[in-house]
């Protein structure tokens, strides 16, 4: 955990105070060693009369994101425009979905002398839009998912394997602190082939005598998802962990399991309990009897996914041991840095890492701040620009 830290702490950004006309920074972001503003811009005021155009005076930074009100979207907004703040730089953000609003921005960009692009690109789907830009000549960064175009400066992706094997460690750890000899690792959201495949392998490499096992979302509402999974609890009780993949699942599994408890208490124990389904990972684990004294309780330590006003009050309820957080923020800061360095004529790498922060109740508080922070200033009517 200490190398993670370290090398997420690096990647993270400090607001500083700046004698730039880019406004006051905030407090609420994280230490960086990276606070320099970019060398041109002490000369800029000297230049306005010259006959330069702002851009070329004062280099503007761009981001073109579709801003869907999603989390992802404005942590990934907010953290480019208070980097741009803090190193000094004019920025503005190019709302437009992906396609054909997002290849008129860049034009728009293009036209505002913007040479320095920031582009989001979830699932390849502005793949077309990043290909524009850079035909165009503009320097482009694409932050967090992986792009594949040709041509692009640097890509700030998230590192996931890692991450998967240090969260599937860090529950059985925690299982293991709860004196278990043996027991079973539930994956649990919409979509839980990836994590399931990783745990599996984690498992099997240091935790042996755990066992993992996966159950997909299949209701669409609520009530249903609680249900359905309060009774796959209730009749496999040797469940002692769940990692919830979506950020809406973690108070699903929390619910369900205090359903099944109840259950538990006023109906008994159904018999038999269902053995693991064989699908693909299972192979690699070894053949597995429940142990009778973990089905007389159901206590199950809960891993969520993705930082949110509900994920951050069961920190508070203790009702979750631990979150990951998606460092849409931190890829975001990381990018506009990018974009820094390009203007300055500074070397980048072509690919850059951004690791999944895990964090606990005693460590939530800094990234909380930045969720906080990115909701004032969306509920303040902020344009996305500085």
């Amino acid at each position: 955990m200490v190398k993670r830290g370290i090398a997420l702490l690096s990647a993270l950004i400090m607001l500083c105070v700046c004698g730039c006309t880019g406004g006051q920074a905030d407090d609420t972001a994280i230490n960086t060693t990276e606070t320099d503003a970019p060398e041109q811009t002490g000369q800029a005021a000297e230049n306005e009369t010259d006959g330069q155009s702002t851009a070329e005076t004062f280099p503007i930074l761009g981001l073109i994101i579709d801003d869907d009100g999603s989390d992802s979207a404005r942590l990934t907004m907010y953290g480019f425009l208070r980097t741009a703040e803090t190193l000094c730089y004019a920025s503005k953000v190019f709302r437009a979905k992906a396609g054909d609003e997002a290849a008129a921005a860049v034009d728009e960009a293009k036209a505002e002398g913007i040479t320095a692009l920031m582009i989001f690109n979830p699932d390849s789907k502005n793949d077309v839009t990043v290909e524009k830009a850079v035909s165009l000549g503009m320097d482009v960064v694409a932050p967090y998912y992986e792009c594949k175009v040709a041509g692009i400066k640097s890509n700030v992706v998230v590192d996931a394997e890692e991450y998967y094997d240090e969260l599937a460690r860090g529950l059985a750890g925690r299982m293991e602190e709860r004196s278990l000899k043996s027991g079973r690792i539930l994956v649990y959201g919409r979509d839980t082939e990836k994590a399931y495949e990783a745990f599996c392998a984690s498992m099997k490499q240091n935790y042996p005598q755990f066992i993992v096992c996966q159950f997909v979302r299949t209701a669409a509402d609520e009530e249903g998802a609680i249900d359905e999974l309060a009774d796959f609890i209730l009749n496999n009780r040797d469940i002692k962990g769940v990692y919830a993949v979506d950020e809406d699942a973690a108070p699903i599994a929390v619910k369900a399991r205090s359903r099944a408890q109840k259950r538990f208490k006023s109906e008994g124990a159904p018999s038999p309990t269902p053995m693991p389904e064989t699908t693909a990972g299972a192979s690699a684990q070894p053949e597995y009897t429940p142990n009778p004294a973990l089905l007389t309780q159901i206590m199950i330590t809960v891993f969520g996914t993705g930082l949110s006003g509900e994920n951050y009050k069961l920190f508070n309820d203790n009702d979750i041991y631990a979150l990951c957080i998606e460092p849409y923020y931190e890829a975001a800061a990381q990018g506009t840095m990018t974009l820094d360095r390009i203007v300055r004529g500074e070397s980048i790498a072509s690919v850059a890492r951004v690791n999944r922060p895990i964090v606990h109740s005693d460590t939530a508080d800094k990234y909380t701040a930045i969720y906080e922070s990115m909701l004032a200033a969306f509920a303040a009517g902020t344009d996305g620009n500085v």
